[in-house]
């Protein structure tokens, strides 16, 4: 039956029951109208948080199904947001010292022992941050130039290897085979910094260093994120199958939706602050207060493995007193 030949059979049912007359009825309708736009209201508040907690890229149509099928989420959705700053490369035509970038010869001042790796060898400049030139992240320091460097052996510097064992992030955060340097002022004049690694023994070539380009964004929980169970009330794919059963008419299956969510809910890509992808698993466990500092994922000119995502993670209280001493690094691969 027609939802609104309904309403106005159940408003005359009552009526009659009631021995409502002809004002009477009005009213009914009226109260049986506005709650019918106060439900309708409330499904379309839902659907707008669910927007706004959305990625930047993609159209609204694009992900209109996974919006639909975490709805019931929108408000999860939208507390777990955080800010971020993406990060596009392009060619630098002559490398800058001071620049924000990847790739390229590191500032360097003079009094400061440079990083080495375990074996003694220079540890290559990974990338660097002009924070100062950068919009402003909330928590990070304003100034200065934050740096990261990474060793040229089998696991690009990381511990991957120990951690297999106890506390993985714990492991993850011993710089030996990576260093993570922070210059509250880089206003020393540079010196020469030793030659690292040749660029076919890292996931990037040195030698061609690309300028980091930001836009500022916010985003919510990714589908890889240890927590993104607990913040939606369940399993993406379980709410997608949730979904199915609900909506029968849907013409997607389970397998097709699921995998339209996980795109939704995809947090890949350069930057800075936001939310971690992972291609196998996050390295943290659940209530871990560690953040997703700095992340570079795999493009066409750097590689991470077989197309895989490099994550720097720090305690937000550290990031406050700009200590990044026990900032963990992980990368993982397909």
């Amino acid at each position: 039956m027609n939802t609104g030949k309904a309403v106005l059979l159940s408003t005359a049912i009552v009526a009659a029951l009631l021995g409502v007359a002809g004002g009477g009825v009005y009213l009914l309708q009226r109260k049986l109208r506005h709650s019918q736009e106060a439900a309708q209201a409330s499904a379309a508040q839902a659907a707008s948080k669910a927007d706004a907690a959305a990625p930047a890229c993609g159209s609204s149509d694009e992900h209109r199904r996974a919006k639909a099928v975490l709805a019931p989420a929108a408000l999860a959705l939208e507390r777990s947001q955080r800010p971020v700053l993406r990060i596009a490369l392009e060619p630098m035509a002559k490398d800058e010292a001071r620049a924000s970038k990847v790739g390229g010869r590191a500032y360097w001042a003079a009094g400061r022992e440079y990083p080495r790796g375990p074996q003694g060898r220079p540890l290559s400049l990974l990338a660097q941050v002009d924070l100062a030139a950068a919009p402003k992240m909330p928590g990070y320091p304003e100034r200065g130039l934050l740096q990261f460097f990474i060793d040229s052996d089998d696991y690009y510097g990381a511990a991957l290897d120990g951690a297999d064992r106890g506390d993985r992030m714990r492991a993850l955060a011993q710089q030996k085979g990576f260093r993570v340097v922070y210059w509250a002022d880089a206003s020393a004049p540079e010196v020469a910094p030793p030659t690292g690694a040749a660029s076919d023994q890292l996931p990037f070539d040195p030698a061609k260093p690309r300028r980091m380009k930001f836009s500022t964004d916010y985003e919510s929980i990714g589908n890889s994120d240890v927590g993104v169970n607990e913040a939606l009330g369940g399993d993406p794919e379980e709410l997608a199958a949730q979904y199915l059963r609900e909506h029968p008419q849907t013409e997607e299956n389970a397998e097709e939706l699921a995998d339209e969510v996980a795109d939704y809910l995809d947090r890949s890509g350069h930057k800075l602050g936001g939310h971690p992808q992972f291609t196998q698993s996050d390295p943290r466990e659940a209530g871990d207060r560690r953040v997703l500092l700095f992340q570079l994922d795999s493009d066409d000119e750097m590689m991470w493995g077989d197309s895989g995502i490099a994550n720097f993670f720090i305690d937000p209280d550290d990031l406050a007193r700009a200590d990044f001493s026990r900032v963990s690094y992980h990368w993982d691969c397909y």
